[in-house]
């Protein structure tokens, strides 16, 4: 069973969240996945500003070819991919 915290992390959550982390992650620019999603770059910022304080992690760091994925989001890679492709599939 969840704890309250835990509940309280995941209502937090959206599907929304869950793209612009897998669109991060894929495209390493914020205004590429901006255009992808039909978002502002801003939309997107303050997406990622969520994501951080969710799972308490930077998730990505500015480098000079674009944003690099810490550990942390790595290890979340995976979670989020079987979150979407679960998502999808019970939409088809």
């Amino acid at each position: 069973f969840m704890t309250d915290i835990d509940t309280a992390k995941v209502r937090r959550l959206d599907m929304t969240l869950l793209l612009v982390f897998a669109e991060t992650l894929r495209l390493r620019k914020l205004t590429l996945v901006a255009q992808r999603m039909g978002l502002t770059q801003p939309a997107i910022s303050h997406s990622l500003a969520r994501l951080r304080e969710i799972f308490g992690d930077p998730l990505f760091l500015r480098r000079p070819h674009g944003l690099e994925p810490t550990a942390r989001a790595r290890e979340l890679e995976r979670h989020v991919s079987a979150i979407l492709h679960l998502a999808q599939s019970a939409l088809a």
